[in-house]
């Protein structure tokens, strides 16, 4: 089950079943009491989650897994593409889409958040079944080399920020898709995303806004002619 957790800048999400919960993103620095407080409210001890996955490593979603891990004692998964960033603590040069991401790109650029040591790679196709999961992780590039997408058997989906669901963050109609203030490679990133329409069914889990309905997604990435296969 996915159990979306709305932090103040971001999403993360708690997937639960039948062994310990996994935990999907950890939102920006200092958000760690409100995620704490997120997952009791759904009965989920924070202290013993089994795994931390990553999407990608940005400030606004790995900003409290050092912490995390070290409590719960818990393995950090993310793509190797990714690992440079968060032995850093540094979001890197961040590329804008559009004229609001080219606006607030040297405003994010450069992000520091808690540098963690010691990630464990995800690789294309692993199962979570290990961790009472039904689900496999997919390399989805485009927003960062190292994006990855956690696609449940149920159809659903989660996939960070490949997309964005609304305006300003999520905040302004939250169900609408759209592109993402920054993408590391656009034309990849949707092709990233085509992948994963093929693969679900059902909803797709956002790392701001949403969770979006796979055919308004489909219907949305059918319009977006300058990046078609």
């Amino acid at each position: 089950m996915i159990h979306t957790l709305s932090l103040r800048w971001s999403n993360a999400y708690l997937l639960t079943g039948i062994g310990k919960p996994v935990l999907v993103d950890t939102g920006s620095p200092g958000e760690i009491g409100r995620i704490r407080t997120c997952c009791r409210r759904v009965g989920v001890n924070p202290n013993e989650l089994a795994l931390i996955l990553q999407t990608h490593v940005h400030s606004d979603h790995f900003g409290n897994t050092a912490e995390l891990a070290r409590t719960a004692s818990c393995p950090v998964i993310c793509h190797a593409a990714d690992q440079p960033f968060a032995e850093q603590g540094s979001n890197g040069r961040l590329r804008g889409v559009g004229a609001a991401g080219t606006l607030l790109s040297p405003l994010f650029s450069r992000g520091r958040f808690p540098a963690y040591h010691g990630t464990q790679a995800a690789t294309d196709g692993m199962r979570l079944d290990e961790f009472g999961i039904a689900a496999s992780v997919l390399h989805t590039p485009g927003h960062t080399p190292g994006s990855i997408s956690i696609v449940l058997d149920s159809g659903d989906a989660i996939v960070g920020d490949l997309l964005m669901g609304g305006f300003a963050g999520g905040l302004l109609w939250s169900r609408k898709p759209g592109y993402h203030y920054f993408a590391d490679d656009l034309p990849q990133a949707m092709r990233s995303l085509d992948q994963v329409l093929q693969l679900s069914f059902g909803r797709l889990f956002v790392g701001h806004g949403g969770p979006l309905q796979h055919a308004d997604v489909a219907k949305w990435r059918s319009r977006q002619a300058s990046f078609r296969n």
